[in-house]
């Protein structure tokens, strides 16, 4: 049965690749959505706890739906940027078929335990001889226009 399933599993994803003009095989990855928070920015304070850890306890992204609140799993890492500063990266990954870059302004929050910010992301998903990549034309936090994708620079 084991064999069965990993070989399921294998043809699914041989499938799934494309090739290039060389012919070579190639795949991109699911779209994830990311933001980027300084570390040395008022905002980040409003992410971490007293004991300066991230506050993953109090963090939510979500969408509002009729049927209420569709949560999103997120993660968070730290990484540097090319400006030598470090920014606390909050993220979650999107199957191909998201509801987040459909090619229409699509609104969703992130909501830590002091305030909730209003995200709104116009994007969508370009196909490419390798697959599908994401294009963000713009992203709107609380109404103003962000370089994408920080949430605080």
């Amino acid at each position: 049965m084991k064999k069965i399933v990993i070989l399921t599993f294998l043809l699914a994803f041989l499938q799934s690749c494309k090739k290039n003009e060389e012919g070579v095989p190639c795949l991109t990855p699911p779209p994830e959505f990311t933001l980027f928070i300084n570390k040395n920015s008022e905002v980040y304070k409003e992410f971490i706890t007293q004991g300066r850890e991230i506050d993953k306890a109090h963090i939510s992204l979500y969408r509002e739906e009729e049927r209420g609140k569709k949560q999103y799993q997120i993660q968070f890492h730290y990484t540097k940027k090319a400006d030598k500063n470090e920014y606390l990266v909050v993220s979650t990954q999107l199957g191909f078929q998201n509801d987040v870059y459909t090619g229409r302004i699509e609104t969703f929050y992130l909501q830590n335990t002091s305030k909730t910010y209003k995200i709104e992301v116009n994007g969508y998903m370009k196909d490419t001889e390798c697959g599908e990549y994401v294009v963000t034309n713009e992203i709107r936090v609380d109404g103003t226009k962000i370089e994408v994708p920080y949430l605080a620079k």
